[in-house]
């Protein structure tokens, strides 16, 4: 048998080993996939003391605003000195003074004829004592007459004297009795007409008074102290019944009723019962104010002037009671007082009725709340809400939470965060739970 051809075999396997030995020698070694990475803006999410607060905006307007109408005519003899728009005047000062001398006189008419009244009941009462005296003289003049003429009734009857003399004597007698009878009559008279004189006197006694209140209104004098708003006269100006002279307004208060959306109450509410009403409960709107108080709700006018907010403690009054029909929101009434009254250590200014101001209600401080930007919630496909974290490792978790009410541009959050984690505050793009992120701090290096 030829083993000759076979011999090329063991030489061929040495050749193709060594190749595929050099070969493999001479590739580089293979690398790994790099994986995919996002850059996010983070922000640290710890637990502070966080006052909510709504915001509202309206004007300044006087508390207690009072117009001087004229209740009498004539011409102004006075106005107060310095007496212009925009100037202060004091509770109690003369204003404007009206000409006096028609209701002086008619003053002196008055207490004439209160004379006269007064004359005539006295008159009456003299009368009366005259007529009761001459009643006691008829009485015995006509019990003289009816004894004279009982005594020649007697005679005729004796047959000693004439039936002339009786005639006579009953002649006297019915003369007598008559007499008596108009003093009686007139004595009669005179109750009423001491009730007329009196109702006179008492007209008399009025037109005095209705004349003095009349006088005493020509003198128009500040109720309060304020500030001229408004003034429509000028001295020697002749002014008729019902015109309006001045408009006071109090420097005591000022009022602003700032437009809030409804909205922000509730969020206040929310706030203070933290951050859950109980079951079925509702607000209604006229109590709000008195709720708000008992929640510890405070307000604040601020008022930007030039740059810089003079804050001015306020009060809260009431509510407005109805919604704005164009701008749905609802407004509060707020008071400010001595509004006038500057204060240089705190740089605030006179809030002047006009200036347009911001109204702050804050709630009382919650303690260790956990709030996030807005901006950082997400929502599902089911309406839950829910964050992204960056983990430990630095990979992207999604964390349900769940939201309490909106405090201006952050949100409560009532569950789902302790602190300590790394809220991402952009959407990574693609969200998908795992990946490595590149976490970016705002306003700071990642």
């Amino acid at each position: 048998m030829n083993l000759r051809p076979l011999l090329i075999l063991p030489p061929l396997v040495l050749g193709v080993l060594g190749f595929v030995w050099m070969t493999r020698q001479g590739q580089p070694p293979v690398a790994e996939e790099p994986q995919a990475t996002v850059a996010v803006r983070v922000m640290q999410v710890d637990p502070g003391r966080i006052t909510p607060t709504a915001e509202g905006y309206g004007r300044v307007e006087s508390a207690h605003r009072w117009s001087a109408v004229s209740e009498v005519e004539g011409r102004i003899t006075r106005l107060a000195e310095g007496l212009a728009e925009g100037s202060f005047v004091d509770a109690g000062a003369v204003l404007v003074e009206v000409d006096r001398t028609d209701y002086d006189l008619a003053i002196r008419k008055t207490k004439a004829n209160i004379a006269a009244a007064e004359a005539a009941l006295a008159e009456i009462d003299r009368k009366e004592a005259n007529t009761e005296r001459n009643l006691e003289i008829e009485q015995r003049t006509l019990d003289v007459a009816q004894t004279e003429y009982d005594r020649v009734k007697s005679l005729v009857e004796s047959g000693t004297s004439t039936q002339s003399a009786l005639n006579s004597a009953e002649k006297v007698l019915f003369a007598q009795q008559n007499a008596l009878t108009n003093v009686i009559n007139t004595l009669a008279l005179y109750p009423a007409q001491r009730a007329s004189a009196e109702a006179t006197l008492a007209v008399r006694r009025a037109e005095l008074a209705e004349a003095e209140r009349a006088l005493g209104k020509t003198t128009i004098t500040a109720p309060f102290r304020g500030r001229v708003n408004a003034l429509n006269v000028e001295a020697d100006q002749f002014i008729r019944t019902g015109e309006t002279l001045l408009t006071l307004d109090s420097t005591a208060a000022a009022e602003i009723t700032a437009e809030f959306a409804p909205r922000a109450f509730r969020n206040l509410a929310l706030a203070s019962v933290g951050g859950q009403l109980p079951q079925g409960a509702m607000v209604d709107t006229s109590l709000l104010s008195g709720m708000m108080g008992e929640m510890g709700i405070t307000a604040q006018v601020v008022l930007d002037l030039a740059g810089t907010h003079a804050r001015y403690d306020a009060r809260i009054m009431r509510l407005r009671g109805t919604l704005d029909s164009q701008t749905g929101t609802l407004g509060l009434v707020v008071q400010v007082d001595d509004p006038y009254l500057a204060n240089g250590a705190t740089e605030r200014p006179p809030l002047n009725p006009g200036s347009f101001v911001t109204v702050v209600l804050s709630a009382p401080p919650i303690p260790d709340a956990i709030a996030v930007p807005r901006t950082a919630l997400q929502l599902d496909d089911d309406g839950a809400a829910f964050v992204f974290l960056a983990d430990a490792d630095q990979r992207l978790e999604v964390r349900p939470v769940t939201v309490g009410p909106a405090l201006g541009a952050d949100v409560l959050i009532t569950d789902g965060l302790s602190g300590g984690e790394t809220l991402v505050l952009s959407v990574p793009s693609p969200s998908i739970p795992g990946i490595r992120l590149i976490p970016v701090t705002p306003g700071g290096d990642g």
